[in-house]
Formats: structure tokens, sequence, C-alpha cells
């Protein structure tokens, strides 16, 4: 066997020569990819340690090639329980969110299985969403795909379904539920709290006096808030709502003005889908100074086929910006 990595580094290089697509960049991310692999392997692990890299691979792969042309839809992650009966009024309120999404042109992702995941699917339609379904002994994937098979990807693994999940999603929207629900939210809000995923929409929904969210929020706020254990500044990413339209408005207000965001090398890039005035620009600058930003300056257009898009930027020097972000995002939307 060869272990000499300098000599890998070529056969590598020769063999994407010889078979690789796309731009250099791209290429170089997948020698690295490979170098990885193979040292890996130099490491002389055991076929069981492998296997679940193997298949977390090939399940996110998958999923990827199933949304590569809906890249630019506007897509929302549904979660809740499998549980939830057909007759039940929170199952016939997500059925009814997922109707109402589908006639904004909204997708909708569901995790492809019975009760809350079903109504999501059934609402808006197997042409209009989308099953990221899970192997488990006790749930069958919903019928809903069965003449729609494409629009659906079966996973092994919890990690690489939740990475798809958030990777794929525009929004968030949050049925009651039990230990899955409960994960896929405080995965979402420590991600989005921590900059490891982007700030979207996180929509807790309840039927009209149901106490499930109420509930839930009294503990976060009790327990989590006033033992000091988030910030309350951190209440802000998640929203409660007790009619499917409430929930749409919320997602529609967060969009409204905002498009999106990245960062890169310590600097925020809005993309935004106004032109910022004299005076807009002046009041988002006022907040920037005030949260440790630098000041916003205005980069270039990008035309999309969808529209226009406006590319504001500044220097983020906080390590605690996630929070400001949310309330950046904000300041713009309300914006006349």
């Amino acid at each position: 066997m060869i272990t000499d990595k300098q000599h890998l580094e070529k056969d590598i290089s020769d063999l994407l020569n010889k078979y690789a697509t796309g731009t250099l960049d791209k290429q170089q991310l997948l020698k690295d990819f490979i170098l990885s692999t193979v040292l890996y392997n130099w490491e002389d692990p055991e076929p069981e340690e492998i296997i679940p890299l193997k298949e977390g691979l090939d399940e996110i792969r998958n999923s990827i090639a199933m949304f590569k042309k809906f890249k630019y839809n506007f897509k929302i992650s549904i979660f809740g329980s499998a549980r939830t009966p057909i007759d039940d009024d929170l199952y016939k309120l997500t059925v009814e969110f997922s109707q109402k999404a589908a006639q904004y042109d909204f997708k909708i992702i569901t995790g492809g299985g019975p009760g809350i995941m079903a109504a999501g699917n059934i609402g808006a339609g197997p042409e209009n969403s989308f099953g990221l379904g899970l192997k488990l002994p006790f749930e069958n994937n919903s019928e809903v795909f069965d003449n729609h098979p494409h629009h659906l990807t079966v996973f092994k693994h919890f990690y690489s379904r939740k990475l798809t999940f958030y990777r794929e999603s525009q929004a968030i929207v949050v049925m009651p539920g039990g230990y899955g629900t409960m994960d896929e939210i405080f995965q979402g809000l420590a991600s989005i709290q921590t900059g490891k995923i982007n700030i979207r929409p996180f929509v807790l929904l309840d039927k009209p006096g149901g106490q499930f969210w109420y509930k839930f929020n009294e503990w976060v706020e009790e327990t989590l808030g006033k033992d000091k254990y988030i910030d309350e500044d951190d209440l802000r990413f998640y929203s409660l709502c007790y009619s499917s339209d409430d929930a749409l408005a919320v997602i529609k207000q967060f969009y409204k003005h905002f498009f999106s965001y990245f960062i890169l090398d310590n600097r925020l890039f809005f993309q935004l889908k106004i032109k910022l005035n004299d005076q807009q620009l002046s009041e988002l600058n006022n907040f920037a100074i005030v949260h440790n930003f630098s000041e916003f300056c205005y980069i270039r257009e990008r035309y999309f086929n969808f529209g226009t898009l406006h590319v504001y930027s500044c220097q983020i020097n906080d390590s605690h910006y996630c929070t400001s972000i949310r309330k950046a995002i904000d300041i713009i939307n309300n914006f006349q």
C-alpha cells in the first residue's frame, strides 16, 4: 500500500483531471474530499465505522438530487407527531396550513410518515411537497408519494435527514409532538443561536386556544430564561401562532423586503428585495453601530429568474451576532 501523501495527492489530481467537471474551486473541494477519505482508510477503520459514513453520504447525495431542480422554490419544513389521528384538530390545521402555503407556491417538506407529516403532504399535494422518510420498525412512510416516488427520499440516519430538513427549507413550522419533535426544535434553535444555520421563521403552531406551545414557551421563559441558560433575545428565534393565517403572516413578513444573508470572512452580506433609500440605510447603520457592526455599504445588484436582489455588506465585530442579525432583519422588513 502506498502511504505517501504527496504521491497520493498527485494520483488524485490525475484522476480528477480525467473525470472531474466544473470549476477549479469545485475540483479542489473534490480533491480534498477524496484525500480525506483515503487518509481515513490509512487509519485502518473497522467496517462498522465506515458504513455510517458511506450511508450518510449516499442519503445526502440522493436528497440533493431530489431537490436540485427546486433550488429556487421557497420551501417550508413541517415537524410534528406521527401519532396525530386524521380527525384531530391539529391534523386538520396542518392540512389547512399546507393548502394555503401551496397557494403561495411554497413547497412543503415533511418526514414522509403518518400523522402531522401526512397532513402536510396531503394539504399541499404530492406535486408540491417532499418527504424525508425514516426507516423505522414501527412507522411506515406515507402513501402520498406512491405515485410521486421522485419526491421521497428515505433515510436510515437522523443526522443526514435533519441536515436536509434545515439545508433545504427557508421556514420551519412545528406542530405539537413528542421526543422526535422536541429533538428537531432544539437542534434547530441551537443551530440558529450558534450560527450553524441561517436565521429563518421558526413557527410553533397550535390550534386556537391550544396550550401545548403556550406551556412550552412558559417553561422556556421560566426555566431556561430565568436561570440564565439562554439570553432573553434568544426568545426572538421562534414565534407562537394559533392559526394557519397567522403562521403564514409571520413567514411572509420575514421575507417582505429581506431575502437571505451569508457570512464570509467576518463580513455579513444581506440580499434584499428592495434598494434602501438614504434614510433607510442611515437607520440601519445607526442600529449596526450600536450592535458592534460596521456601517452597511451597498455592493451590487444580482439578477435571478425570480427578480433582482440588492446586496449590502458590513463587518461583524461581535461574536454574539445572531440575535443582532435577527433584529436587523426586522428593521429592514418594517421599512415602508
